[in-house]
């Protein structure tokens, strides 16, 4: 009996020394990732932040420039399209890293708003005075919108349809002073709303009706 309980003892012993190394591997390889991805979004915090500053930089650049310093035949050098673009990938990525719900998340959507609206009214001074060839469309959606989703596809065609065609995608549930005063003054109460050229079409547009 004495014989049979030592090897047990030995057995399960050698048992709880394997698991615990199991464990304390697993919880270090967990706490090396965590803090790999804590690197990797403060990395791109300063990204973000940096190109924020390059951005709202070059958007006074172009407000106060001459026509001629300013790509007619590119409608990516218009504005800030390229920088947009960069900075919704970048938002998308730190949303599925901490949550959309997140409060660095929501604070740089809101940001990104601020400069989309920048860019919209931008592209349309340029427009007037340069006769750029871009068109605007401001869209403003909430999440849980049925009709948003299909007007969402539906913008998403036009835009890699027509290249000249830049669609401003607004949340209208981000409540910032500066949205907040857009939608009183483009009078928008529902959702899906898209606006071009100051017209307001407050319901679901076709691509037909769109073009």
């Amino acid at each position: 009996v004495y014989k049979y309980f030592i090897m047990s003892f030995k057995r399960y012993f050698i048992v709880f020394i394997i698991t615990g190394c199991i464990f304390g591997f697993t919880f270090w390889l967990s706490n090396q990732l965590t803090s790999s991805k804590v690197r990797e979004v403060r990395d791109l915090e300063d990204q973000i932040a940096l190109n924020i500053l390059s951005t709202e930089t070059r958007y006074q650049l172009l407000q106060n420039s001459s026509c001629e310093h300013i790509g007619l035949n590119n409608t990516d050098d218009i504005g800030l399209n390229s920088e947009l673009n960069y900075m919704a990938h970048r938002i998308k990525f730190m949303a599925s890293e901490l949550g959309a719900q997140n409060e660095k998340v929501v604070s740089l959507k809101k940001y990104y708003t601020l400069l989309q609206i920048k860019d919209y009214l931008l592209t349309k001074e340029l427009y007037n005075r340069c006769g750029t060839h871009i068109v605007s469309i401001l869209y403003l959606y909430q999440d849980g919108c049925p009709e948003c989703v299909k007007q969402s596809i539906v913008l998403d065609d036009l835009a890699n349809t027509y290249p000249e065609i830049r669609v401003y995608w607004i949340d209208k549930d981000l409540q910032t002073p500066a949205l907040d005063t857009l939608m009183s003054i483009l009078k928008i109460k529902n959702s899906p709303s898209i606006v071009i050229k100051d017209k307001v079409y407050d319901s679901f547009q076709t691509t037909s009706q769109i073009e």
